[in-house]
């Protein structure tokens, strides 16, 4: 009887010790030696990084919040913008989510806007909420951008505003070789104080198709042609507000 409680004893502990060390492996897993957790951090910037030195995101609040970068190095200032901004594999800001609001004067400024960048350039996708000097706009914008990259565009405009006429001339001859070096609107859907739409434009950021519902309830489709002018109204007796 006592060899066999001994055994028994043994195969408990046996046991024990298995599932101590079976803990012990799945949180040495789960938390890291050199990880550290806290209940409650407050911060005004946090930078994400790469084992490279490149950021991978940036979380700030207005008075930290990065200026523009590429290939992890500073080119332009886009001013106060606090929110989330995202970084390439190469250190190149290609995106971000930015958010302000408040009231002055009576005057509403408010404002919330995720995008996404093309390679090298600006915003080509943007999902955003603004409502500012009586407009109010909730929708998805999709914009064409040029192969130009940004950076060297940016430093022809800060040249050009500071009037450097070499600077003017490259960029208008920029604008005839990349009729869209300015960001040309594609297509937007969403709403305009209070008027559901579905806008499409053609290459050089001309409408030419809108389907709308106005605050009357009302549906319109219309095209346009490039110049501007209408095509056709469907239907022809409904005025869209």
């Amino acid at each position: 009887m006592q060899q066999s409680n001994k055994v028994f004893n043994q195969t408990n502990l046996n046991l024990l010790l298995v599932t101590a060390l079976a803990a012990l492996t799945i949180k040495t897993q789960l938390l890291p030696s050199d990880s550290t957790t806290v209940r409650e951090l407050n911060v005004q910037r946090i930078n994400v990084m790469e084992p490279s030195g490149h950021p991978r995101l940036v979380i700030a609040n207005t008075g930290h919040a990065p200026k523009a970068i590429k290939d992890g190095k500073e080119f332009f200032d886009p001013g106060p913008r606090p929110g989330m901004i995202f970084y390439n594999d190469e250190g190149t800001e290609n995106g971000g989510f930015v958010f302000r609001g408040f009231e002055k004067d009576g005057k509403v400024e408010h404002g919330l806007h995720l995008s996404f960048d093309r390679y090298n350039q600006d915003q080509s996708l943007a999902l955003q909420h603004v409502e500012q000097d009586g407009m109010l706009v909730t929708g998805l914008n999709v914009i064409d951008r040029p192969q130009y990259p940004v950076d060297d565009y940016m430093q022809l405009m800060l040249a050009a505003e500071k009037g450097d006429a070499k600077a003017s001339a490259r960029i208008k001859e920029l604008e005839q070789l990349h009729p869209d070096i300015h960001g040309n609107r594609r297509a937007f859907y969403g709403t305009l104080n209070k008027k559901a739409m579905l806008q499409l434009n053609d290459p050089q950021g001309n409408k030419r198709i809108e389907m709308a519902v106005g605050t009357d309830g009302k549906p319109q489709l219309v095209f346009y042609a490039a110049d501007g002018s209408e095509l056709m109204r469907l239907p022809e007796a409904v005025q869209v507000n």
